[in-house]
């Protein structure tokens, strides 16, 4: 579990005001372990805001650690960044056609998400856009190390691909990418539940990810598909546990059905057609939100 040690005093902490809200953020900012968590500090002020107002102050920042221990996700894989940024670069020198897809394949590898898409890449991409079209601008939600699969979306080096995740180290890997392959950096550092995107683009993505928002705040997905500025998202889950012992298609497929009603604003509700997808341990969902 990830582990923030803070020190701070009980009395300082009070009903979840900002005032107290921003001295327990300063105590874990100021935590070596926050150090090497690499993470956007507006996420834990998030979490602080949700949690001190409603427990003691001890409570609440444990409460904050657990939740940081399932949005950090340490136990899904991460590669050495300064390595990889390196494995990049040579590729981008290399004259083999296929050197760039078999770096970003062997980065994509350490983690688990993206590994668990690897054997189907050649085919995930082509059987989404033929639902949505190609999308000339995109927004990849709570990014991960996905953009690294832009070799297998066949988009032009022109398309806007917006990419959002709360590692900089990530994202800073992401925007060198995204330099040598010849798009525009559009990588940020922003936790996309405390800060919606306000860029408009063709298309969202959220893979794998929603179930875990859900763990994180309950009910924020529905506000964010309503936020988002696109006429189609794409939503994902595994459709199989991590141990490969369980069968989470139907569990998924119902909890993304009681997230579009949740987001049916009265009085007219959201009228919104959903295809799905099956692919080998991924389930997807193109909503059509136009």
């Amino acid at each position: 579990m990830v582990e923030v040690e803070v020190k701070v005093e009980v009395k300082e902490v009070g009903a979840g005001g900002e005032r107290e809200i921003e001295a327990t953020l300063a105590a874990i900012l100021r935590s070596s372990k926050y150090r090497r968590l690499d993470l956007c500090e507006e996420t834990i002020r998030d979490l602080l805001r949700a949690e001190l107002p409603r427990r003691r102050p001890a409570e609440a920042i444990q409460a904050v650690r657990k939740k940081l221990h399932n949005i950090v996700a340490a136990y899904l894989g991460d590669p050495d960044y300064d390595v990889a940024a390196a494995q990049l670069a040579a590729a981008f020198q290399d004259p083999a056609p296929a050197a760039v897809r078999g770096v970003c394949a062997q980065i994509m590898a350490a983690h688990a998400s993206t590994r668990e898409r690897l054997a189907i890449l050649h085919d995930f991409y082509p059987r989404i856009f033929a639902h949505t079209a190609a999308p000339r601008s995109l927004l990849d939600l709570a990014c991960g190390l996905n953009p690294l699969s832009f070799p297998w979306m066949d988009l032009p080096a022109a398309t806007r691909y917006h990419a959002y995740d709360i590692r900089p180290r990530r994202i800073a890997l992401i925007n060198h990418y995204f330099a040598l392959q010849g798009l525009e950096p559009l990588a940020k550092t922003q936790d996309i539940l405390a800060q919606p995107p306000t860029e408009a683009a063709d298309l969202a993505l959220i893979l794998k990810e929603v179930h875990r928002f859900e763990q994180r705040q309950r009910g924020c997905t529905a506000a964010l598909l309503d936020a988002l500025r696109v006429r189609y998202v794409v939503v994902s889950f595994p459709s199989v546990s991590l141990s490969g012992r369980q069968d989470l298609a139907a569990s998924y497929r119902g909890l993304l059905a009681k997230i579009i009603r949740g987001s049916a604003k009265p009085p007219c509700g959201r009228a919104w057609r959903v295809e799905e997808l099956r692919f080998e341990g991924e389930i997807v969902f193109c909503i059509d939100k136009a």
